[in-house]
């Protein structure tokens, strides 16, 4: 019974927990470069339009933004026409850089796909080497180099947040764990097998928001090829969350990928440690059932 239970759940994480989902796009999505002005244009202007008219930066802070060194500033925003964070963010973010005098040639637009194997990337891979994990994402760069970038939605405020990184004050985005996670990658970390996940979490403690977190980022690594890096982010978060069952499927699906089977058995036997949605089980069940007959019983 156990084991056509950890078959079963074997397969639940193939579905469910794969970041491979394909979605109907009603209006296209932009992709790639892209300029203010498509943004502005239709079928974007409708949440584009409101947005920057609706948004009034806060005048003092925006004065004091204007007297910051802003020579050899430029901003460049990773987000998704897709996506209700960049919907609302980059149209005040823009109506923001105006209202600073900024040019156009100190902003960069880039959107992001969210289909199966192009999960958060653009199609000439304008975000390579930036580990680009939430949209929107606004990196702040000074002379050709990153100084800070804000992630999803500010800390504060969008100006506030700004200033605090052109003024060179201290800065942390919204997801502080995701520095962290860009050194490990830099490093080696998260590839070298030796490395103990709960090493890593340690690290972690008092910078995650949450279950998501962790797992965001593990899903684009795994969309784009990079399973040793993500199966070891799925185990990190393991670490920090032991009991919830997503992470214990999420991990399933990866090890399955890999072609290791035997942990990823162990790791749907945790998830089922730690389900108590018989509801769903019961749904799961009958779809794969309906999917693959009775080879589950055998």
């Amino acid at each position: 019974m156990l084991r056509n239970r950890v078959c079963l759940l074997l397969f639940v994480a193939i579905v469910f927990a794969s970041p491979l989902v394909a979605h109907d796009e009603d209006p296209p999505n932009l992709l790639g470069r892209c300029t203010a002005q498509q943004l502005s244009d239709e079928p974007y202007s409708e949440w584009s339009q409101h947005e920057y008219a609706d948004y009034a930066p806060n005048t003092s802070i925006l004065e004091a933004l204007t007297k910051t060194n802003l020579s050899g500033v430029h901003l460049k925003i990773f987000f998704g026409t897709w996506c209700g964070d960049s919907r609302r963010e980059v149209p005040r973010m823009l109506k923001l850089f105006d209202a600073m005098g900024l040019s156009e040639e100190q902003i960069e637009l880039v959107a992001l796909d969210r289909t199966d194997t192009a999960l958060k990337q653009s199609p000439d891979g304008e975000e390579r080497g930036r580990e680009i994990y939430r949209v929107p994402t606004l990196i702040v760069e000074r002379n050709g180099k990153e100084i800070s970038r804000l992630i999803e939605h500010p800390v504060l405020s969008l100006e506030r947040d700004l200033l605090a990184i052109l003024g060179g004050g201290e800065y942390s985005p919204s997801y502080a764990a995701y520095p962290v996670i860009r050194d490990w990658l830099a490093t080696g970390l998260l590839a070298d097998p030796n490395v103990s996940p709960s090493g890593l979490a340690k690290q972690l403690r008092g910078k995650i928001n949450g279950v998501g977190d962790l797992a965001a980022v593990a899903r684009v690594m795994q969309s784009r090829g990079d399973l040793t890096e993500a199966i070891k982010l799925y185990e990190v978060n393991c670490a920090l969350h032991w009991e919830n069952s997503r992470c214990h499927e999420r991990l399933a699906a990866a090890l399955l990928e890999s072609g290791d089977l035997e942990n990823a058995h162990k790791s749907a036997e945790r998830a089922l440690r730690y389900n108590d949605d018989t509801d769903r089980l019961a749904e799961l069940t009958t779809l794969l059932q309906e999917s693959v007959g009775d080879s589950a019983e055998e």
